[in-house]
């Protein structure tokens, strides 16, 4: 199973996709989606929240994780608690961000254009 979580906003959604087991090796799954090429899964990736958003950008954050079909609750509040982490984050780094700025004594001669 793969399941998945985003925010867009003001919006949660999470999906569960049915994944078919090809094979199975010692060290890897491979497994295919109702669509789309067979892809490996090492088996230590197995129950592991994975971060799928590069940089924050339009209120979007995502997370996914392949996860045996009994573990998908336990993977959904991981998610949930790892996007809450990455939130908790962001408005910390735009915090200091802020008091950054609000530091600064910003003159109006500053931008005033040579005549």
């Amino acid at each position: 199973m793969k399941v998945s979580a985003a925010i867009e906003k003001d919006e949660f959604a999470v999906k569960v996709s049915h994944w078919k087991l090809l094979l199975e090796t010692s060290r890897y799954y491979e497994i295919r989606g109702e669509e789309g090429p067979v892809k490996r899964i090492y088996k230590e990736k197995l129950n592991t929240v994975v971060d799928e958003t590069k940089s924050y950008s339009a209120g979007q954050l995502s997370c996914s994780a392949f996860c045996a079909e009994e573990r998908i609750n336990e993977m959904q509040i991981e998610m949930l608690r790892k996007l809450q982490l990455k939130i908790n984050q962001y408005m910390n780094e735009l915090h200091l961000n802020m008091k950054a700025i609000q530091r600064q004594t910003i003159c109006p001669e500053d931008f005033k254009q040579p005549e």
